[in-house]
């Protein structure tokens, strides 16, 4: 199977921080200011919010959407900087 609830997992959270980053830049936001809350955020709702309050969460699971949130991210600085 490809299609998996942790490819799902992974592209809903790589594409809502693409989102993000794109929206920002449309309306002139700091990049670097964006990029850094995006990352702090998302490291504190996949590790600590996810680990207290989504049930059968392990590491690995947070691991894999926090990568798809800097992927997202990664995509989105791409984007606004060509």
């Amino acid at each position: 199977r490809i299609v998996t609830p942790a490819f799902v997992a992974f592209n809903s959270h790589c594409w809502f921080a693409y989102a993000v980053i794109v929206t920002a830049a449309h309306f002139h936001a700091p990049i670097w200011w964006v990029v850094s809350a995006t990352i702090v955020l998302a490291g504190i709702k996949e590790y600590w919010c996810d680990k207290h309050y989504e049930l059968a969460q392990t590491f690995v699971d947070d691991s894999v959407d926090f990568v798809g949130y800097l992927t997202g991210i990664g995509l989105g600085v791409w984007l606004v900087s060509t």
